[in-house]
């Protein structure tokens, strides 16, 4: 039963967030010759959409970057873009938290195992000759030489 509420709480969580996410502003990205500028379409209008942004709406706003182009021609480039989502902004924050979640309890584990005087055997020791090894692994440094095989 305590899945099922897992389930259901990431599943409203990830509806929450995408309904967020439709709200964020939209821009209109117009490059001409390589120099681009940024023009917000849903400013305080709800029915502003990525149709809005097209290479005609970027020569209409009259850019100085853009007075050169010509109309139908590879020197106007528009690209619609939703900067600064709250869809993203969850995914950012849900990653640095947990990485710290993660960090934290590495950290409460290490100390736990110093507390009981455990050795952590998962960490690399240095033998007497300076070489490294598994912690409880014999000393690998007094091998005989190996005979060259037969036929070589």
């Amino acid at each position: 039963m305590l899945r099922i509420n897992h389930i259901l709480l990431l599943f409203l969580g990830i509806l929450a967030s995408l309904a967020a996410a439709s709200s964020a502003p939209l821009f209109c990205k117009c490059t001409c010759f390589k120099n681009s500028t940024l023009i917000q379409l849903s400013s305080g209008d709800s029915q502003a959409s990525c149709a809005q942004c097209t290479h005609a709406f970027c020569l209409a706003q009259n850019l100085p970057i853009c007075k050169d182009a010509t109309p139908g021609t590879e020197d106007v480039l528009s690209t619609c873009i939703q900067r600064d989502s709250r869809k993203d902004q969850i995914i950012v924050w849900a990653f640095l938290l947990g990485t710290a979640g993660l960090l934290a309890w590495a950290a409460a584990k290490r100390v736990e195992d110093m507390r009981r005087g455990k050795k952590n055997p998962d960490l690399p020791s240095v033998n007497s000759h300076g070489n490294r090894n598994r912690a409880g692994d014999a000393d690998t440094a007094s091998y005989a030489p190996v005979p060259p095989a037969a036929g070589r």
